[in-house]
Parts: C-alpha cells; sequence; structure tokens
C-alpha cells in the first residue's frame, strides 16, 4: 500500500490534486489508516497511471471518468488499451494536419479565407478517423475506409499541395469545353494524382469515385466538391479513353 506521499513522490502528482481526484470519485483510496488518512493499493496506482495517461492526451476529467467507469482491466489490458486510444488520436491528428494544410493551400490557390472550411475543421478536430468516412459506409467498407485514412497519414506537403493543385486547375477551368484537350490533360492529372495516391488499387479506386459522386459538402475529400465532379463525369462521357 502507499500513503498519498508516497504515491505522489513516485508520479509527480501533487498532494491537493491527489485529494482532489479522491473527492471527484476519480483516483480513490482502498483504505485508510487509523488516523484517516489514504492509502493506495496497485490497483488504484494503475487506476491514476491511466487517469494521467488519458489527461496527457487531452480529454477532460468528466471525460476520463466515463471511460473509466466500467473498466476492470488489468495493467497488461490497460495499457494496450491506451495504446490503441494513442493510435486512434494520431490517425485523427495526422487527419488534422492534413486538413490544415489543405486549408493552408487554399488560400494560396483561392486567394481567401473559406470560413465554411474553417467552421468544418472546427467541427472535425472532434471526430474520431472512422466517424469522418461515417457517410460512405454504404459504399465504402471498412478496409476501405481504413485504407484512405491510411494513406491519408502517409501524405506529404509536397502530396497535398499536388492533389491541391490538380483539382484547383480542375476549378479553374471546369466551364471548358469537356472534349478539348485541356480538359482530358486536367483529368488525367488529377487521376494520376489519384492513382499515386492509392496505389493503382483500381477496385478502391471505383469505391472511392462513387463515393464522390454521392459527395456531401464535407472536408472528408477535400477540396473536391461536385463541381469538380461534374466536370470528370463530362469529360469521361467526352473521352472514351478517359473512363
Amino acid at each position: 500500500m502507499y500513503t498519498i506521499g508516497t504515491l505522489s513522490k513516485h508520479t509527480g502528482v501533487t498532494v491537493r490534486t491527489l485529494g482532489y481526484y479522491d473527492e471527484i470519485g476519480l483516483v480513490k483510496p482502498s483504505s485508510r489508516t487509523s488516523g484517516g488518512h489514504r492509502l493506495y493499493s496497485e490497483d488504484d496506482v494503475m487506476r491514476l497511471e491511466r487517469v494521467l495517461a488519458l489527461k496527457y492526451m487531452g480529454f477532460s476529467l468528466e471525460k476520463i471518468k466515463d471511460i473509466l467507469k466500467s473498466s476492470t482491466l488489468n495493467w497488461q489490458e490497460s495499457i494496450h488499451q491506451q495504446l490503441d486510444m494513442v493510435r486512434q488520436e494520431q490517425e485523427r491528428l495526422k487527419m488534422l494536419e492534413q486538413a490544415l494544410l489543405g486549408v493552408s493551400y487554399s488560400i494560396v490557390f483561392e486567394e481567401e479565407i473559406s470560413w465554411p472550411i474553417i467552421y468544418s475543421i472546427i467541427q472535425f478536430y472532434h471526430q474520431d478517423p472512422d466517424e469522418i468516412l461515417q457517410q460512405y459506409n454504404n459504399i465504402l467498407n471498412k478496409d476501405e475506409i481504413k485504407k484512405i485514412v491510411d494513406v491519408n497519414a502517409q501524405m506529404t506537403e509536397e502530396d497535398v499541395h499536388e492533389w491541391m493543385g490538380a483539382i484547383y486547375d480542375i476549378k479553374k477551368y471546369r466551364d471548358i469545353d469537356p472534349s478539348s484537350e485541356l480538359a482530358i490533360k486536367l483529368a488525367r492529372r488529377w487521376l494520376n494524382q489519384a492513382e499515386k495516391m492509392f496505389g493503382n488499387d483500381q477496385e478502391l479506386l471505383g469505391s472511392l469515385w462513387e463515393s464522390l459522386q454521392n459527395l456531401d459538402e464535407s472536408i472528408a475529400f477535400y477540396p473536391m466538391d461536385k463541381e469538380v465532379v461534374e466536370f470528370l463525369k463530362r469529360v469521361s462521357k467526352a473521352h472514351e479513353e478517359f473512363k
């Protein structure tokens, strides 16, 4: 058993904080001395370790209480669960990084700030990676969604810049004749970037194309929008070799 002072010394958590955690029911000592001093067991220490890890990841104390409410994990299970949460957070932050890069480049290409996209970014920040693509669950299976998340996480700044450039050139010339050489050049550039990103996985590309044709206003595939999709569809119809 550990006294509150010993636990504080070994963990770096102040006695005052440990007392507060006890008061709110977050980390309660298993027993007390005859004089009323708190005594912490190994299970209490494990719970404190989990609280500190989750707090470091940015969860509020209320959210941490909810996470731990029905938890009866041992040390090994607890560590693996935290590792899973860390990895999910890494995926979400990587997607957020790419989205922010996209917004940064959009300001360069459009020479203005798109506030609807900024608001979407704020909402995006509070979502898990799987939730972001949940609206496409009727088209994309779990493996395909994982591939999209993984591809997004691996994109470099150069990749993002090239992807954005290909799309914004289409936006710039979206009203040109779809049978023109420029139109097919723009469409091929977009397709080449898509194939580069997804490793020529034709089945996944097919599913993505189907998803894009049912695109809602969101940043899941930003900066793709319905105008870009319609341009690509018109070019596809005009040029058999693009299909």
